[in-house]
């Protein structure tokens, strides 16, 4: 369990780092046209503008996020072949929760208010990208580090049966 731990923070470190540079590079456009980086919206939710507040809000969230992975994956005992389908569904869970949960009153459902609003819908594919990025970081350490519990268990079962037999010495051969 800890090991699991370690890498969901180690891989939420990165993935946070990721996403906080998808969102530093992605710019939404507002009404008038002026332009803003998605990373200081983040950083709204420490009440700032600053786009090294948005850094670290956003990398000690994933770190939080990542650790909350390792927990779920070392409880469910997934194996590492299924390691990238659950992180990248585990991001998008986190998307949604972010919208729904989050985000500050004004954006908050914003998914289905993007659809009108091309500002909101810029929000929101940058929101949807970053969350990627942090689970394809999330897939490919648990894919690469993750701790091989199902080996165990594969080897544990195998040990009770008989080897198998092309045929050639059995007793009904004879």
């Amino acid at each position: 369990m800890r090991l699991a731990i370690a890498i969901g923070a180690g891989a939420g470190l990165i993935g946070g780092a990721v996403a906080a540079l998808v969102l530093s590079i992605l710019g939404i456009k507002g009404h008038e046209g002026q332009i803003a980086r998605a990373i200081t919206l983040v950083s709204h939710t420490v009440h700032s503008d600053g786009l090294v507040r948005g850094w670290l809000v956003e990398v000690v969230i994933a770190m939080a996020v990542g650790a909350l992975f390792g927990v779920l994956y070392a409880a469910a005992g997934l194996r590492r072949e299924s390691a990238a389908f659950w992180a990248t569904l585990y991001s998008l869970v986190c998307w949604i929760v972010g919208w729904f949960a989050v985000m500050p009153p004004p954006l908050r459902f914003a998914p289905w208010a993007a659809l009108k609003d091309p500002t909101l819908f810029q929000l929101a594919v940058a929101g949807l990208i970053s969350c990627l990025g942090f689970g394809a970081v999330l897939a490919g350490a648990f894919t690469l580090f993750g701790p091989l519990q199902e080996a165990k268990r594969d080897a544990r079962v195998g040990v009770g049966r008989p080897a198998p037999s092309n045929g050639a010495l059995s007793a009904s051969r004879r």
